[in-house]
């Protein structure tokens, strides 16, 4: 899921700082997080999950990102100077990198101080189409659109390996703090892009020192820096002595969290030391871990105890009266059930198989699992775009996504699925075996699901397999195409359709495009609109796409989350951000409060 980074959120302190003297944070202040996921490692090149993208946002820098309190969200220059200038049409890009922005100190560079330049973005950028960094997870931001690129992703193909030394015209250094990007096509979301933070820069020379291991040993220019990782259970940050340090001043014309804003206002960040971050998957173990203060800041609570605490999102007396801080909100996130396309039993595109998908799509409530199993807290999707986003329609109601399952069924008869052996259960044409199997995550909690899931395909006579794997193992089946079935959900990288509309583009089958679905229709329209300014023309090639995907039925859209985050009476400038992510580079706490309320 799959995130803007930290530190190119914000208006900087000036240039006279220098790394030293910027570094603010207080080393024996102590936030204790934890990640609702597990995480894989911290190369953005090749992780796209969302518990290692929440971690290597804090590590690395961006040349653009998103404003930590503007709602709508707004682009706003992190490692460059200022927003890019746009030439030749939408063709050409052009960031003047800041001056005097260090990476954190490291063996590699041999007791000298590494400076940030345009060439490290060349570097890192071509990175995310390697497919040697665990299959490119992210060359779909890239893929297609960069002068020489392509050409340079054939040749790694036919020979194994990607050339990091031939030039090309789509990624150019300029001069040492200039960065290029030339288009083959116009492109108007390359500044969200460069907001993504996969796109963060690394060291070359660090990422060939360590090899496969850079995973662990991650070195970057951003507010934080790893101390210690104990794989998929304890994660440790500290404040990055050669950060500049910064400050936050809302954007011109923004609309913002004024209080918020007045808590940040005439401060240098960061201002924690450590960040202690536990990965706690179990909903229950989080939240005792929160309400015996455990843990500074809850964000994304478990649905169960969201609504235990805030039935209809309003807190309850008694966490009112501990002064809790709490927000409950819409953020830009799709989840669906898919269908791998290539399977021979779910899959393909002739009318039987069509039919089949469909079926299991009228056979699904939507409005039962947002008022029972997310009880209360997810919106019915009614398009594969999230809200928040450029291109969401709210008004927008899709005629395919009703709970119709009789006609589920008359479909089903029609395509020759019949009950051939008379023990109440359909095979499928032919009278062939009809068993599918879900693949799903184990080590949670799962119950109202799965008795939904078995509710929905029962109602339609078809056999229904669980098979459940942990989220890294699922994930790698997911990527590999070795599913018949399964569950998927979005995060936005950036405010705009095209970066959901992308998981389903054909020429992204795989790591990226789960389903591997492929329509010529669709991908068409995907390569208009990825090329299109926001527009009424636009929004209506987005439509059409929403059509395409309920008639051909990849998915079965589901909903679109709504989240409940929430955070200890001493946190200062705590608010959630519609990416879904934290921005613990803003974040402090009222020392002698917290100490007075836990002793520590």
């Amino acid at each position: 899921m799959k995130f803007a980074t930290f530190a190119s959120l914000v208006c900087l302190v000036a240039a006279a700082f220098s790394p030293a003297n910027a570094q603010v944070a207080d080393m024996n202040k102590i936030l204790y997080a934890y990640l609702r996921g597990t995480e894989t490692g911290f190369d953005p090149a090749k992780y796209s999950d969302t518990g290692s993208v929440e971690i290597f946002k804090s590590i690395y820098e961006t040349l653009l990102g998103y404003d930590y309190l503007a709602r709508p969200q707004m682009l706003v220059p992190g490692a460059a100077e200022a927003m890019p200038e746009v030439s030749e049409g939408g063709r050409r890009y052009t960031f003047k990198i800041r001056p005097g922005i260090y990476f954190s100190d490291d063996a590699v560079f041999k007791g000298r101080k590494r400076e940030l330049v345009a060439q490290d973005y060349v570097y890192s950028l071509q990175r995310l189409v390697d497919q040697n960094n665990r299959g490119a997870p992210w060359d779909f931001l890239f893929k297609g659109k960069i002068i020489g690129l392509d050409e340079k992703i054939a040749e790694a193909k036919r020979t194994g390996k990607f050339n990091y030394d031939k030039p090309i015209e789509g990624f150019k250094a300029v001069d040492r703090y200039t960065f290029q990007v030339n288009l083959t096509r116009p492109d108007y979301l390359i500044p969200q892009m460069m907001g993504s933070p996969a796109t963060g820069a690394v060291p070359r020379e660090a990422v060939e020192a360590y090899g496969d291991d850079f995973d662990g040993h991650p070195v970057g220019t951003g507010p934080y820096r790893l101390r210690e990782w104990q794989r998929r259970n304890h994660i440790v940050l500290e404040a990055n002595p050669n950060f500049r340090g910064i400050t936050y001043t809302p954007p011109a014309g923004a609309k913002v969290d004024e209080p918020i804003a007045a808590q940040l206002a005439g401060k240098t960040f960061p201002r924690i030391g450590v960040i202690d971050i536990r990965v706690i998957e179990v909903p229950q173990a989080a939240w005792l871990a929160f309400d015996s203060k455990q843990l500074d800041v809850m964000q994304e609570m478990g649905t169960a105890y969201a609504r235990m605490v805030a039935p209809d999102g309003v807190l309850l007396q008694k966490y009112q009266d501990r002064k809790l801080q709490f927000y409950r909100e819409s953020q830009g996130n799709t989840y669906w059930h898919m269908f791998n396309m290539d399977d021979p039993v779910v899959g393909g595109y002739t009318p039987e198989k069509i039919g089949l998908r469909r079926a299991i799509s009228y056979a699904y409530d939507q409005q039962w699992e947002a008022n029972i199993v997310k009880q209360g807290q997810a919106m019915p999707a009614q398009t594969p775009i999230g809200p928040e986003v450029e291109g969401y329609d709210a008004s927008y109601r899709n005629s395919f996504y009703r709970l119709d399952p009789a006609y589920g069924n008359a479909i089903l008869d029609k395509y020759g699925y019949k009950d051939c052996d008379n023990d109440g259960f359909r095979e499928a044409p032919g009278c062939q075996p009809l068993l599918i199997t879900y693949l799903d995550q184990s080590n949670r909690d799962t119950r109202d699901y799965d008795e939904m899931l078995q509710k929905m395909m029962g109602s339609l006579g078809i056999r229904l397999k669980m098979d459940k794997k942990t989220f890294s193992d699922l994930v790698k089946q997911r990527q590999a195409g070795q599913y018949m079935m399964s569950f998927g959900g979005w995060n936005l990288d950036y405010p705009d359709a095209e970066n959901f509309m992308q998981l389903l583009y054909g020429p992204n089958a795989g790591p990226v495009n789960e389903a591997r679905f492929k329509n010529k229709e669709f991908d068409q329209l995907y390569e208009q609109i990825a090329s299109m300014p926001p527009s009424a023309e636009r929004n209506a090639k987005l439509i059409r796409m929403s059509k395409i995907v309920a008639a051909q039925a990849p998915w079965i859209l589901t909903n679109h989350a709504l989240f409940s985050h929430i955070a200890q009476p001493w946190m200062i400038g705590y608010r959630p951000h519609p990416s879904s992510k934290e921005y613990w580079q803003y974040y402090d706490y009222d020392q002698s409060m917290r100490r007075s309320m836990t002793g520590r």
